[in-house]
């Protein structure tokens, strides 16, 4: 791998953590439909950095 697409893993990675940070927020709050499409970005991101 080289050093471009080690920072676009590292990229999408850093901002999937951000969003499941946000997604845990919205769910404690109880706003569930916006933790669940938080929860989407979030797998969406982790997966395109593997």
């Amino acid at each position: 791998m080289d050093e471009k697409q080690k920072k676009s893993v590292q990229y999408w990675l850093e901002s999937s953590e951000d969003d499941w940070e946000v997604a845990n927020h919205l769910f404690e709050k109880g706003d569930y439909s916006y933790s669940l499409f938080f929860v989407h970005l979030t797998i969406e991101k982790i997966l395109k950095g593997i």
